[in-house]
């Protein structure tokens, strides 16, 4: 006898699974037979539950979860006997599904003593050749079958290698523009710092040259279908190099502040989810992120917030909505988990550090789950920030604009300057860019809109 769940809420609804085997597993892992979606149904725990069938009895058994199975409202406390029809909900708040029990149902035999209907006449005997027939037909039609399943397989094995194929060209394709922006944004910055220091300009063009070379190399690299690694890594190496003659420290920069970056996954309350960065500025927790990560054009609002510091692995805190700017692309998040929490180095006061030429650094996710270092189980994700450098090209009252690379899911990263004082907040860019012309928020006015316990973290 077969079962079905049928799903009704959730990122899968409208789905429906059916099961004949005796151990049905049930969670956001690949491994699980009854599998939820991994990035949007986050109250479902890695392995959630299990059903097992045991002869006529049908047990739903909590594996226990994080946030707990309930069937028909009422929480399954170790294993709960299931009925046809039983809805069954994987988290207080998350998916439903209902369980159906389908297929024939066993036919009874009649007890001792009871009248039996009258057996029905028995077909006619066929003779050898019909037999024959028969025969072949079954034995043919199970190798049909058979040989349907193996090209179903070699399908979906092919459908999966043509996928991975195009996402590791994607993020490909990002690793190498966030490395040519790069290189391209030192070099401007080292152009300007010479005119402030008076170093030899053989070091110039000796960086400039360098850097050129490498960029050249990365592009040969990945249209041969290479390995980038090498290459990469002799590009960061150049980085490393130019931007000590720079001024900045980017290393520094990172270990002052990787630690409070968060990586920010919100729910709609049409159950659609986002993700997007942001960092923290009170040891008890307050996150800056932006306006349109937390809340829509329209107005509506992220209904959940859950955020993830970098470094930390299954680590998720609640947050709610403190603030919404209605003059600029900032939001506040209160965490609702106490604690002691990293924070950033400081926020500027002004705009003193941002004029043009002016080197900066940037922490976030861009591409969001496709470059934080996150595969396998929500429950033990572990975040981990892109560091992008690049000049200050343009300054208006209202906006920043920065000559770097930045992608959907940078929304809401800090902007670092020389010292390691956050001196904007990136929330977009132009569109025909590529991603290169990206726009932040000015320090002055996310200092003006800090709420005031925060205020002793301007600088």
């Amino acid at each position: 006898m077969a079962v079905e769940f049928r799903i009704t809420k959730g990122a899968r609804a409208g789905a429906r699974e059916r099961f004949e085997k005796s151990i049905v597993a049930i969670g956001r892992h690949p491994i699980n037979d009854l599998r939820f979606d991994a990035e949007r149904d986050l109250d479902v725990s890695s392995r959630h539950a299990e059903l097992r069938i045991v002869g006529d009895r049908h047990v739903l058994v909590d594996l226990g979860s994080t946030n707990g199975t309930f069937v028909n409202g009422q929480a399954v406390s170790g294993e709960r006997a299931l009925a046809d029809g039983d809805v069954v909900t994987f988290g207080a708040d998350g998916p439903q599904a209902e369980f159906r029990i389908v297929g024939e149902q066993p036919s009874v035999s009649p007890s001792r003593g009871m009248p039996t209907a009258a057996a029905a006449p028995s077909a006619p005997r066929l003779n050898t050749t019909e037999r024959v027939a028969i025969a072949v037909e079954q034995q043919t039609g199970a190798l049909k079958r058979i040989v349907a399943g193996l090209a179903v397989v070699v399908i979906a094995g092919a459908l999966v290698a043509v996928w991975v194929t195009r996402k590791s060209a994607a993020e490909t394709r990002a690793q190498l523009a966030s490395l040519v922006a790069a290189n391209d944004s030192l070099s401007r910055a080292l152009e300007a710092r010479l005119g402030e220091t008076g170093i030899a300009d053989a070091s110039l063009a000796a960086a400039r040259a360098e850097s050129e070379r490498l960029s050249r190399e990365l592009r040969e690299q990945q249209a041969r279908g290479g390995d980038l690694s090498a290459a990469a890594a002799a590009v960061r190496e150049s980085q490393t190099r130019t931007a000590s003659l720079a001024g900045m420290d980017y290393a520094a920069i990172a270990d002052a502040n990787q630690r409070a970056i968060v990586f920010l996954v919100v729910e709609f309350p049409d159950s659609s989810k986002a993700t997007g960065t942001g960092f923290n500025v009170l040891p008890s927790g307050l996150i800056v992120t932006n306006r349109h990560v937390v809340q829509r054009p329209d107005g509506t609002r992220a209904q959940r917030i859950a955020v993830a510091f970098d470094g930390t692995t299954g680590q998720w805190k609640r947050a709610s909505i403190e603030l919404v700017s209605e003059s600029d692309e900032l939001a506040f998040l209160r965490l609702s988990t106490a604690g002691t929490y990293p924070v950033v180095n400081g926020v500027a006061r002004d705009d003193a550090t941002t004029g043009v030429g002016r080197p900066v650094a940037i922490l976030g996710y861009p591409l969001g789950t496709g470059t934080a270092g996150m595969s396998g189980s929500i429950n033990t994700l572990t975040p981990s920030a892109t560091l992008s450098v690049g000049t200050v090209s343009k300054r208006v009252p209202e906006t920043v604009q920065l000559d770097a690379f930045a992608a959907q899911g940078s929304s809401g990263s800090p902007v670092f300057d020389r010292r390691g004082i956050v001196v904007g907040v990136i929330y977009g860019g132009a569109t025909e860019s590529g991603g290169r012309i990206v726009y932040a928020v000015p320090a002055s006015r996310l200092a003006a809109q800090l709420p005031t316990d925060a205020r002793a973290v301007l600088r």
